[in-house]
């Protein structure tokens, strides 16, 4: 499904907001919040946590009270980072518009091509943000389920998995634990890039192996408290899986 993105009108003139709001209709790709006739209350709006921040903004520039350059100079202090687009029918601030990071300088009247045409450049620019944004940090711990209580166990102590039929035992270094879950559910909780199924039986963390047999039949792990296993076997239908994953890159 094509994003959709929200913008809203900062206009004066009844007719010049209809007739934006008319062109703008047709497009499958952008969605109208609000509509102003005044730069305050549109002001207030984008100050509002309370309300959805809008994606775009098509501002006039000559309004009554504040023009459209003093209300980008407000906004520059608020949460909110839209992309702005400037209807005006003067010609003259299209070099003071240029102290700003605009979209567009449409003037009136406006013609529909040159809209579109300052929307593709917003989007364009809305789309790069979004793909420059952090990945979202990932879980560092494993939460499972003891009796009446959770317990989380950091994916770096957990040395292996072991699963027996309804139970699954999980071995750290400071300890094991065991509770009601299938091993295969559990792995699918774990890194990927970290730990890996070895056997029917069990899931290894990689980072904790000591030694493995030269025909990749077995591994042997560190740093494993009492009543751990320091050998874990590796299963025939693993072993080529495990053998690519231990080769050098």
């Amino acid at each position: 499904m094509n994003a959709v993105y929200t913008f809203i009108i900062v206009e004066d003139v009844a007719l010049q907001r209809e007739h934006l709001t008319d062109l703008l209709h047709s497009r499958l790709d952008l969605r109208l919040l609000r509509a102003f006739d005044n730069a305050e209350d549109a002001y207030l709006y984008l100050s509002d946590s309370g309300t959805p921040d809008p994606d775009l903004i098509f501002l006039d520039i000559e309004m009554p009270e504040a023009s459209g350059f003093n209300f980008l100079e407000a906004i520059q202090k608020l949460p909110v980072s839209p992309r702005v687009i400037i209807t005006t029918a003067f010609a003259e601030y299209a070099v003071k518009g240029y102290d700003y990071d605009l979209s567009g300088y449409l003037l009136k009247p406006i013609e529909e091509e040159q809209l579109n045409k300052a929307i593709q450049k917003a989007l364009r620019s809305l789309e790069q943000k979004e793909d420059n944004k952090p990945a979202p940090k990932q879980e560092a711990h494993l939460l499972i389920k003891i009796k009446s209580k959770w317990v989380k166990l950091a994916y770096e102590e957990i040395l292996y998995v072991e699963g027996a039929n309804v139970d699954v035992r999980i071995v750290t270094i400071g300890g094991a634990y065991t509770t009601r879950d299938r091993i295969k559910n559990l792995q699918q909780k774990l890194p990927g890039n970290h730990f890996m199924r070895i056997h029917d039986s069990f899931v290894v963390n990689l980072d904790h192996i000591r030694s493995y047999a030269s025909n990749y039949t077995f591994l042997e792990l560190r740093s494993v408290p009492e009543g751990g296993l320091e050998k874990l076997p590796v299963g025939p239908k693993y072993r080529d899986q495990f053998r690519e994953s231990l080769a050098p890159e």
